[in-house]
């Protein structure tokens, strides 16, 4: 498992089994991050701890089931399975390319480097700058707290009025709205 850390402090991490397919994307997200990570700075605010970890579907949606235990305080193993198939079903149909999720004590932006593999460069700058826009919405105040509590009445953790769910749902829209509409901003800031 080889790692390297940029000057902004984010640990890029080829996860799994290291193959040609995750090295032939993560040796373009080292060399472009540390101007995304300006860019999103300057557009969305500061950044948490983040980790970005490149790697396949199958590997990355259980990395990311996991993260999001580890921020509740766990998940039965069932709900695990439950979730990181969903995670895996969503990546797989929808031609996701990244997400970004809620660990304990960072944000983890898990790539999936075969969705990435045959695309642009440009596509590549987009997709990483978008979740790094949603990994900044959650170090803004209060955020991380709401996504916890999100994430425990998601997973029936706790219980909660649909009302609130429905506020989740909107403020998760707003905040996906924003990341797609600084994504040419931060591809002009990376280019220039």
């Amino acid at each position: 498992m080889g790692t390297e850390t940029t000057p902004s402090e984010i640990a890029v991490t080829t996860t799994a089994i290291p193959s040609w397919r995750t090295d032939l994307v993560a040796d373009p997200v080292r060399h472009h991050l540390p101007r995304i990570v300006g860019a999103v700075e300057r557009l969305a605010g500061p950044l948490p701890e983040v980790r970005i970890a490149v790697t396949g579907r199958i590997a990355g949606a259980w990395l990311a089931t996991a993260a999001e235990a580890g921020a509740v305080g766990g998940f039965p193993l069932r709900t695990r399975i439950r979730a990181a198939l969903a995670t895996w079903r969503g990546a797989r149909h929808s031609a996701a390319m990244a997400t970004c999720v809620l660990a304990a004590d960072h944000v983890l932006v898990v790539v999936f480097a075969p969705a990435l593999l045959g695309g642009s460069e440009d596509e590549l700058i987009k997709t990483l700058g978008h979740e790094l826009i949603h990994a900044a919405q959650l170090h803004r105040p209060g955020r991380r707290a709401s996504r916890l509590e999100d994430l425990r009445a998601n997973h029936q953790l706790v219980e909660r009025p649909i009302a609130d769910s429905y506020r989740a749902e909107a403020q998760v829209c707003l905040e996906e709205a924003e990341a797609h509409e600084l994504e040419p901003a931060i591809l002009a800031a990376v280019r220039a």
